[in-house]
């Protein structure tokens, strides 16, 4: 599962860093708490011209084409590596929507023996851990003056290594090889593209570190840098 995550670098980082030439209008700011149904940062590439990554603002809930009303998008905001390539609401999009999420680190709850749970902030080394995405066009089919909406689910898989006793489930985190044919409209995209994300995904996840922070995260409102800095517990 990828419930909440962050993206501490500011536009300008996103921009070098991922050679970004197009930015949309509704881009977000750096978030330390994204949760589902807010607006998120995705890249993707123009199917026209192959050489215009962009940066967007989407929804965090992905909402089909074929949908009746957007809150198809709620049970959305993640999407299982393992049946994406089966799941109507995911399958149009797998094959030539595709996007990066360039996250930072993203949170996971260890529910413990007495039954509460902690938070861990799950983290590279640096500031960079890209998430495989996809995204959406619709269109309120009642409202034919109404704008489109953008919207996105991030692609999950099984926990590996230590991340496995935190939650059973992590987003798929993208192996810098294979970004341009992950989010590339000319490469296909298949059960087999999946697989090989996922496989390479598994050994950025073996570099994370696990970092216990404050409840305080569980609470939307807050978003402040202060949500990732450790704290002390008892393992």
């Amino acid at each position: 599962m990828c419930g909440r995550f962050v993206v501490a670098r500011a536009k300008a980082e996103l921009l070098a860093d991922f050679q970004i030439d197009v930015v949309g209008p509704d881009t977000p700011d750096p978030s330390f708490n994204h949760a589902p149904m807010s607006i998120i940062p995705i890249i993707t590439i123009s199917a026209k011209d192959a050489s215009h990554w962009r940066l967007e603002g989407a929804k965090w809930g992905l909402v089909p084409p074929w949908a009746n009303d957007p809150t198809i998008g709620v049970r959305a905001f993640n999407a299982r590596s393992e049946s994406v390539h089966e799941k109507p609401t995911f399958r149009h999009a797998l094959t030539s929507q595709r996007a990066i999420v360039p996250a930072s680190g993203y949170y996971e709850w260890q529910k413990r023996a007495d039954g509460t749970k902690q938070p861990f902030y799950l983290h590279p080394e640096g500031d960079s851990l890209p998430f495989a995405a996809l995204y959406e066009w619709w269109k309120d089919p009642s409202t034919p003056e109404s704008p489109w909406l953008l919207s996105a689910t991030i692609l999950t898989q099984a926990a590996e290594g230590h991340l496995a006793d935190i939650h059973d489930r992590m987003p798929v985190m993208l192996h810098e090889d294979l970004l341009n044919d992950w989010i590339s409209p000319q490469v296909e995209g298949s059960r087999e593209l999946v697989s090989a994300i996922t496989d390479a995904g598994r050994s950025v996840a073996t570099q994370l570190t696990a970092t216990a922070v404050s409840s305080a995260v569980g609470n939307v409102r807050n978003n402040s840098p202060e949500l990732i800095q450790a704290i002390d517990i008892d393992r």
